[in-house]
């Protein structure tokens, strides 16, 4: 019976290679429609995962496709001097096309097949791309990104259905631009003092940061800058920012960085919470809204509710997709996505008391960050009483809401 249901996944990136995987190791055969000519390209995020998230994908994932691991985190901001966040291994850089190709090794992929309609006759969804193939599916998964196609379908469905017709689904989305960028002198890098100098110039110092990613907040940007160095000789430099190309050009300049450009990624954020399962139809990673509001990232959530999605297949159970990822993941985007708008509506003076804050207790921040799960850190902090005061003093207004978010 897995053998003859045919299931089409639209989107080839990560977390749509990463289901058929899944679906594939459990007998199916699912196919994957994909709009682009190749996998990995275009680059549509910073490629920095948690190295929790790596042992999850090390099953599909070569050692080849790592180029960095990341120890910590230096925090630059307009209203308290720069902090170091230091965590050994949390994190890691992917090449991205690596990353994308391992995942869709093996797999029926259709590359430059962009579905241009979706249809439910008989029982089936039959979809039609722009190059005029025909597919026909028994299950339609959703894993086309944040202008999905799929998506746009099974709201407009769900909207017509009884009962939600006034149903208000709103998204916010935001906008990323990172470059990378060869430095001009091979030598140069970023040290702990936030500035560029020559690896000459600390030989017996420990300030070499070429495994520490450098954040960077000011009032201007919703979210932050970050440098996150490849090696000694490359950096990725991004924003999510509206104006980011502005943004970064000026943030170059200011900090000294020289270098050819040799990449360019830009990607849209969608923030929300939405309806992710229709009849036989589902949605995941960035088509779901699976995304972290607070940094944008998408790849932990997005790929944790495919395993979810393909057991829900598996199980005959499909109709509890839904369900099932937001009960393990919908409180942390519901927090994440309060806690943003707060931290957008915050003027220059509790910006600066907030990162006093995060200053003030760096050591506790380095015991209990978490990468994936954001809300953990702010769940602890409320168990200790200090904490809780100095919040309770810069977030007064905002901590009732937040208290009932974490603990609904």
């Amino acid at each position: 019976m897995k053998s003859i249901m045919k299931i089409v996944i639209v989107g080839a990136g990560p977390v749509g290679c990463y289901t058929a995987q899944l679906l594939k190791k459990m007998g199916y055969q699912p196919i994957v429609l994909e709009e682009h000519l190749t996998l990995g390209k275009p680059v549509e995020c910073a490629g920095i995962i948690s190295s929790k998230l790596l042992d999850l994908m090390r099953p599909f994932v070569s050692e080849e496709a790592v180029i960095n691991k990341i120890n910590g985190f230096n925090i630059n901001s307009a209203w308290v001097e720069s902090f170091s966040i230091n965590i050994p291994g949390i994190a890691v850089m992917v090449n991205r096309e690596k990353f994308d190709a391992n995942l869709g090794a093996g797999l029926e992929i259709y590359l430059g097949q962009r579905v241009s309609s979706i249809k439910r006759e008989n029982g089936f969804y039959l979809l039609e791309t722009v190059k005029g193939r025909k597919f026909e599916a028994d299950i339609l998964i959703g894993a086309d990104g944040v202008n999905s196609m799929v998506r746009k379908y099974l709201l407009e469905k769900y909207a017509q259905q009884k009962g939600h017709k006034n149903q208000n689904i709103k998204l916010d989305y935001y906008f990323g631009l990172q470059y990378q960028i060869r430095l001009t002198n091979s030598e140069q890098v970023m040290t702990n003092t936030n500035t560029m100098t020559n690896i000459s110039a600390m030989a017996n110092t420990n300030a070499n940061t070429n495994d520490i990613i450098q954040v960077y907040f000011n009032g201007t940007i919703p979210f932050f800058i970050w440098i996150a160095p490849e090696n000694h000789q490359k950096l990725r430099v991004g924003v999510i920012a509206e104006e980011g190309k502005k943004v970064l050009t000026d943030f170059l300049r200011e900090k000294g960085i020289e270098g050819k450009i040799e990449e360019v990624v830009t990607g849209k954020i969608p923030v929300g919470f939405i309806p992710t399962y229709g009849k036989q139809i589902a949605l995941v990673g960035d088509a779901a809204c699976q995304i972290k509001p607070l940094t944008g990232g998408g790849l932990f959530y997005g790929l944790q509710s495919a395993r979810l999605l393909a057991d829900c297949i598996a199980e005959g159970h499909l109709e509890q997709y839904d369900n099932n990822w937001k009960k393990m993941f919908g409180q942390e985007i519901k927090f994440g996505i309060k806690a943003r708008k707060i931290y957008e509506s915050l003027d220059e003076q509790k910006r600066g008391e907030l990162f006093q804050l995060f200053k003030k207790n760096a050591h506790f921040i380095e015991q209990m960050v978490d990468y994936d799960h954001h809300s953990l850190l702010f769940r602890e902090a409320f168990r200790r009483p200090q904490l809780l005061m100095d919040a309770g003093k810069l977030f007064r207004f905002y901590l009732e809401d937040l208290v009932k978010e974490f603990f609904a």
